[in-house]
């Protein structure tokens, strides 16, 4: 066979390499296959459009559902024990707050800057909150909100501290301009 073939190019080669395509006949081809495969009906973008509207409205609407049903778990939800320990510290942190803020002074470097580890603190307690409410029973991160409560009341207690000594300073400081 491939000799045949070999024979008839080598007879009609001259004949080929004389004739040139129809530039216009080749471009009309590709043209009309272009169109042909290209053209969509015009309800096929209708359907398309209402298709995507459904799916996204479906999306976001079972997305805000799913939000607002986020339940917030606490280590009471857990234990009764986890629950209580909780209670106790938060009621620590709470009442060392108070007298924090019955004596917090104004523009302090050192307090700001303490306040600003509480802060800090309290946005790892939520990612704590959010790891808690994704794995439920997780030991470390119940230790973790526990350390949590105790690391604050340490901050509290050295920002008590920090006022005191503020404090102190004061007056000596009044009494060295008289």
């Amino acid at each position: 066979m491939k000799k045949d073939l070999e024979k008839i190019l080598l007879e009609k080669r001259l004949k080929l390499d004389m004739e040139e395509p129809e530039n216009d006949l080749v471009w009309e081809g590709i043209r009309s296959g272009l169109q042909k495969k290209s053209k969509l009906p015009d309800w096929f973008w209708k359907v398309a459009a209402i298709f995507i509207f459904v799916v996204s409205a479906t999306y976001f609407i079972a997305n805000e559902r799913s939000q607002k049903q986020v339940v917030v778990l606490t280590l009471a939800d857990i234990s009764k024990d986890l629950g209580t320990q909780e209670q106790t510290l938060k009621q620590q942190v709470n009442l060392k707050w108070e007298e924090v803020e019955k004596q917090l002074p104004d523009n302090n470097p050192e307090i700001q800057f303490l306040l600003q580890q509480l802060n800090d603190m309290d946005a790892i307690y939520n990612s704590y909150q959010k790891d808690l409410n994704r794995t439920l029973d997780n030991e470390p991160v119940i230790q973790a909100m526990l350390d949590y409560y105790e690391k604050k009341i340490r901050i509290i207690n050295r920002l008590l501290m920090e006022i005191e000594k503020q404090k102190q300073v004061e007056p000596e400081m009044e009494f060295e301009h008289i």
